[in-house]
């Protein structure tokens, strides 16, 4: 093929045509050794790409280019092989697997893209027709695959990306990469973000691992957080990530007001008061996707004292402001130490377990409903975190302590006095499993109930604007206006009932199918 090529190339040499009928030879070469010949083309371009015979492409390219529309359907047939590759690769990594690594999964979809990529940029010349193709074959591929339709779920893709951002900012046991190469990482990251079309699931995962990150300081770079958060506002704008910022925001003030704090408590020392490793981050109401405490909680002794401190400090400096302690979201470190030194270890617990812990201060043994009424945590709740201790070998309890079986009030719990470990420090606030599902699914639900709430808000802007609307042209306003989703029709619907419901907009008399909005 590469002399065939040449064959047709070389008719355009100035030192053989003349100028009067070069113009006229040109076309009806290009006629006679391609245009009559573009079927075998389009037949062989599918083997050059099956085979990878990228050089190959690109001549073809160069002689089929010359042809008014010649290249559509070269487009379509790169946009329908890129789709297949795409849906294979993600195929080949969820196979025989009960739930997808995220790793695997963006790495099989970077592949694909850097692939073609590669292919539009070398063999097409960036040609837009093909950038075109590859676009609209990668958003196709990365929205709706396998693994999507076995969770009945389009937002599948967004939870994974995000999920797998969380991977690569998050501190491990492992040798984490080079700032430089984790930014590289994440710019990758970005090129699969600009085709997931359900960008607010990805807002929502990776707002709530983003605060796991910030409040447990586990970041890896809190610049390189600072970098996701600007990569991302400058591909979606400001409002998208208006939270996010806020929240990077709120972990430098709240190093500032410890330091406030500290120095305090320095010069106005108080008795028996110790300030060891006490850290209070204050996070802003509505930003962080944490809700108020909607049960009551009974707080240990041992840390109320500085709990009311820093409460009556925080009063003085800002009045008129009102904290509210998220328990579930604290953590602390309690010594265990017996008569021999040997045998002193240090519990990195939750506030739950650390106030049950305190319990066994002063008595080895209680039984379970006293240690619900002192603590005053949830019997189920309190239930699992028993369970879990008990797993520790901290804890053990009289009755059943079977995984399905509740334990029940009259259960005597008490302090395993030969608790035994070769590690010093032992990590004992792992999440519940029962919160980590339930996590999930309210992230889904959560994403449904804020569409519902943005597509309505969207139909009432436009309607306010444009005082009458036939029902039509009202749902293609609502889907070009809204961004980081695509709205079902069903939907809008349904928000159009309830706009029609609360009197926000009617339709007029006699035009069922035209609103009008109402002032």
């Amino acid at each position: 093929q590469g002399e065939y090529k040449q064959a047709v190339v070389s008719t355009q040499s100035t030192g053989y045509l003349n100028e009067s009928t070069r113009t006229e030879l040109e076309k009806r070469c290009l006629q006679v050794l391609v245009e009559q010949h573009l079927e075998i083309f389009y037949s062989e371009f599918q083997n050059l790409l099956d085979n990878d015979k990228n050089e190959d492409i690109g001549r073809m390219y160069e002689l089929v280019y010359r042809l008014e529309g010649g290249l559509k359907h070269l487009k379509q047939l790169l946009e329908d092989h890129i789709q297949r590759v795409g849906l294979k690769a993600v195929q080949s990594c969820a196979e025989s697997k009960d739930s997808v690594d995220p790793k695997t999964y963006v790495q099989a979809l970077l592949d694909v893209h850097r692939k073609y990529n590669e292919l539009v940029n070398k063999a097409f010349d960036k040609n837009s027709l093909f950038v075109q193709a590859l676009d609209k074959a990668c958003t196709g591929f990365i929205n709706k695959n396998c693994v999507s339709e076995a969770a009945n779920n389009t937002g599948k893709s967004p939870e994974l990306l995000a999920k797998y951002c969380n991977l690569l900012l998050k501190k491990s046991s492992r040798i984490n990469p080079e700032e430089e190469e984790l930014e590289s990482i994440l710019n990758d990251v970005m090129v699969i973000f600009k085709y997931i079309t359900e960008k607010d699931v990805f807002q929502k995962f990776y707002r709530n691992l983003l605060a796991s990150r910030l409040v447990n300081d586990t970041s890896v770079s809190h610049d390189l957080e600072g970098s996701m958060i600007s990569k991302l506002k400058q591909e979606c704008g400001f409002e998208y990530t208006s939270k996010l910022q806020k929240m990077y925001t709120d972990t430098h003030t709240s190093k500032d007001l410890n330091d406030r704090f500290q120095e305090y408590c320095s010069s106005n020392p108080a008795p028996n008061e110790s300030m060891q490793g006490f850290s209070v981050m204050v996070l802003s109401d509505g930003s962080w996707p944490y809700s108020r405490p909607s049960s009551e909680f009974n707080l240990a002794p041992e840390l109320r004292t500085i709990h009311e401190r820093f409460s009556a400090f925080y009063d003085k400096q800002h009045s008129g402001r009102k904290l509210s302690w998220l328990y579930n979201q604290s953590k602390g470190e309690v010594e265990w130490s017996r008569s021999k030194p040997k045998a002193s270890h240090r519990f990195h617990c939750s506030t739950f377990q650390l106030s049950i812990l305190f319990q066994f201060n002063h008595r080895d043994c209680l039984t379970f409903g006293e240690l619900q009424t002192n603590t005053m945590i949830e019997k189920d709740k309190l239930d699992q975190y028993v369970k879990q201790l008990v797993g520790f070998n901290v804890l053990a309890v009289s009755g059943s302590c079977e995984k399905d079986k509740e334990i029940l009030l009259t259960d005597t719990v008490q302090l395993n006095l030969n608790y035994s470990n070769r590690k010093i420090r032992v990590n004992l606030a792992l999440p519940l499993k029962s919160e980590t599902k339930q996590e999930t699914e309210q992230a889904h639900q959560s994403v449904k109930d804020d569409r519902m709430l943005v597509i309505q808000a969207c139909i009432v802007r436009t309607m306010k604007s444009r005082k009458q609307l036939k029902h039509a042209l009202l749902l293609a306003e609502v889907m070009q206006q809204l961004q980081n989703f695509q709205p079902s029709v069903p939907a809008i619907k349904k928000c159009i009932g309830i706009l029609i419901e609360k009197d926000y907009i009617e339709r007029l008399d006699g035009e069922n199918d035209t609103y009008q909005y109402r002032a």
